[in-house]
């Protein structure tokens, strides 16, 4: 009888086992960013994306915005974000949704793999440069504001509309000027920045955007005589764009707890065949 409670406690913690690796398995997942605005209005720069354990705080409100963000709503570089967000969180995935501006109907896709959707990489975080701008921006500042642990394996998706009305951030980097926005010549606007880090310092502070975005842009005459800003105007719009997150394969228990697994039952085979011999 001894021999036999043995074996139903290691058969016991090998379900455990078991039951555990697919609460932290490794997922592949597919992020897809569509441009949602309407005919004529803004672009956007790829998408940064980054999934972690809540420890990486992109920006918040009222506050100087870190280098990281200052790059990809000035110039739509994602690289200084991208170096923070390793060196702030070890176990955090990251990658950017390559490819030109992306302007109304664009879409972009990436597709990442070995995330732990529930644990280290339980959280998603975004940004992108909004052009035509010095450095408007979208992005989220908490943390916590996008929690993927309820995707479901093989079929599990997520829809985050970002941009819009109210969801639009000045990232307080740069002043806001015609001369040297970003993407002029792409809306008929003439002047504009011809290469990285051009325009005048702000030393401002992250706000949102909640009226009229060009109407204080310095260099008015840039401008043609007549122009509709009213395609332009995100503030009216709902959003942007939509964010897709979607799982693309069912999680893989990890190497490890595969080995677990196949020990305890190595074990319940050792003890069962000296019970055998016992007889």
């Amino acid at each position: 009888m001894q021999n036999h409670s043995w074996i139903r406690t290691i058969a016991a913690a090998s379900v455990a086992l078991g039951l555990s690796a697919g609460a932290h398995a490794a997922t592949d997942i597919k992020v897809t960013f569509t441009n949602v605005s309407p005919a004529g209005s803004v672009g956007t720069s790829p998408l940064w994306v980054g999934f972690h354990n809540s420890s990486f705080d992109l920006f918040d409100a009222g506050s100087a915005a870190s280098l990281g963000v200052e790059r990809i709503a000035e110039d739509g570089n994602s690289g200084p974000l991208g170096t923070l967000f390793a060196a702030t969180t070890l176990t955090g995935v990251q990658g950017t949704l390559a490819g030109p501006p992306a302007f109304p109907g664009d879409v972009r896709m990436l597709t990442l793999t070995g995330l732990d959707l529930q644990g280290d990489n339980r959280y998603f975080s975004y940004a992108s440069m909004v052009v035509l701008s010095n450095d408007f921006f979208i992005g989220n500042d908490d943390a916590m504001a996008h929690d993927l642990s309820s995707l479901v394996a093989g079929g599990g998706k997520i829809s985050i509309f970002v941009g819009g009305n109210g969801n639009v951030w000045d990232a307080g980097t740069e002043v806001n000027d015609f001369a040297n926005s970003l993407a002029n010549g792409a809306f008929g606007i003439g002047g504009g920045q011809t290469g990285a880090n051009q325009g005048d310092d702000e030393h401002g502070f992250v706000h949102r955007i909640d009226a009229d975005p060009y109407a204080a842009f310095l260099n008015q005459g840039l401008v043609p005589a007549g122009y509709d800003f009213s395609p332009l105007a995100f503030t009216g719009q709902a959003a942007i764009g939509r964010i897709d997150i979607e799982v693309v394969t069912a999680p893989v228990p990890e190497p490890q707890t595969y080995a677990m697994l196949l020990g305890g039952l190595a074990l319940i085979g050792a003890v069962t065949r000296r019970r055998m011999r016992a007889r």
